[in-house]
């Protein structure tokens, strides 16, 4: 009989050692196949794919991808066009340009101050790069209209004064005295909206008037009707407000005095409501102001991401129209936040209540209550408070039919007062 292969001890021997080598392979095998990343691997592995993800997307937004076409002095479109990135096309949305448009360019003769003359090219720089008329402050004009967006209800001027860290807001009563820039017989500023120049847009009539009358460019607007004031009050969860009176508004539809939270019905009764002063409009505008601190303080308290949601919620509901960009709406709020409250002041208009006789009366109405500027206090106050960085205007095309010496009033010449104050209950015209 034959010996069997495995009686070969060196036979064997291969054998054993190849069985050995072949086990501690599968073992090591084994081994790696059952190896897990530790806590720490895995965070750092989820950190280079999130970095490296974050890399692609941001180079693939701030990539110049997107043409704009633009046009020379000529109207003809500039060859090549120039490219920008999804960033800067989002930051120069214009996300409420669709109800109002755009405004007019035009060339302005207003002559800067020296300090500005000469500063060496370049150098004068608010720091806010913003695409702005005079370099150190930048306006915007606020226009509340009727529910039929025909009559300026409410008329505010804000100059945003950067390189001073200031804000003025100039209350402009909607029965301004403004011949010439309207076909309403009676002259009214809240007409020119409507029926101010034919070939003009709406917003474009209001600020041409404004301009030529104060003498003061105007960079950007923002419209709303009153009614749609409420509306974007419940969108922001409504308005904290300490009011110092009780507002009947009709005979069911009241606001108490103290401290609440204002719904946006209550705050359409609140810029609507006369209170009871000799000059109607200026009780309506009085309420403004202490709903306007309020409203200051609560968007100031708004981040920046609620205030796209809020943003995305106004456009799908057509609530407000403007030129303004994203861009220049982020940096301006971030600048009103940054300033605190005691740096924005409201300043009325000077004048007073005055009738008004039309020559030719039209409609059968005899006299009209307007407001009639009193020019030298108007030309004080704008000079001080609303060209920070033009000349002094010694004149300017205001219609005063009074004349100095012959003011009945003069409680609203020198009428102002800070959000701080307005804030925590000073807040009546002078005192009154």
């Amino acid at each position: 009989m034959g010996k069997r292969e495995t009686d070969d001890p060196r036979r064997s021997r291969a054998v054993s050692e190849t069985e050995q080598v072949r086990a501690h392979s599968s073992k090591k095998h084994k081994k790696k196949k059952r190896r897990r990343m530790n806590g720490k691997e895995r965070v750092a592995t989820v950190l280079s794919i999130a970095v490296g993800l974050f890399i692609c997307i941001m180079l693939g937004l701030n990539m110049k991808l997107i043409p704009v076409t633009e046009y020379d002095q000529f109207g003809r479109v500039i060859e090549p066009p120039r490219r920008i990135s999804v960033m800067e096309k989002f930051r120069a949305w214009q996300p409420f340009i669709e109800i109002d448009g755009e405004l007019e360019s035009k060339e302005y003769s207003f002559a800067p101050t020296q300090e500005v003359i000469q500063t060496p090219k370049g150098m004068f720089d608010d720091g806010l790069d913003l695409d702005q008329i005079q370099e150190g402050q930048f306006a915007v004009l606020f226009l509340g209209t009727d529910e039929s967006r025909s009559n300026t209800d409410v008329i505010m001027l804000a100059m945003f004064d950067i390189r001073n860290n200031q804000i003025h807001i100039l209350q402009i009563p909607r029965d301004t005295f403004v011949p010439g820039y309207t076909s309403f017989e009676a002259c009214k500023l809240n007409s020119v909206y409507t029926q101010g120049t034919p070939e003009k847009a709406p917003v474009q009539r209001v600020v041409d008037c404004l301009e030529m009358t104060f003498r003061i460019p105007i960079d950007r607007y923002v419209t709303t009707s009153c009614s749609d004031i409420g509306k974007i009050v419940d969108i922001i969860g409504g308005v904290p407000i300490d009011m110092p009176y009780d507002i009947l508004y009709e005979a069911d539809k009241e606001i108490k005095k103290g401290k609440q939270v204002l719904n946006g019905q209550q705050a359409e009764w609140m810029v609507r409501f006369r209170h009871d002063y000799s000059e109607g409009d200026i009780g309506r505008m009085k309420a403004q102001r202490i709903f306007m601190a309020a409203a200051m303080k609560k968007v100031c308290d708004i981040n920046s991401i609620e205030m796209l949601s809020y943003i995305n919620k106004i456009v799908d509901k057509k609530l407000i129209g403007s030129n303004l960009t994203v861009d220049e709406i982020s940096k301006l709020s971030d600048f009103a936040s940054s300033i605190g409250m005691d740096r924005i002041t409201m300043h009325m208009l000077p004048g007073e209540g005055y009738d008004y006789y039309p020559p030719e009366p039209q409609y059968g109405i005899e006299k009209y209550s307007v407001w009639m500027m009193h020019k030298q206090p108007v030309i004080r106050v704008l000079n001080d408070y609303f060209r920070p960085y033009f000349e002094d205007e010694k004149e300017l095309p205001i219609a005063d039919l009074l004349g100095p010496g012959r003011y009945l009033n003069t409680t609203y010449d020198e009428d102002m007062a800070d959000f701080a104050s307005i804030d925590n209950g000073s807040n009546t015209f002078n005192g009154k």
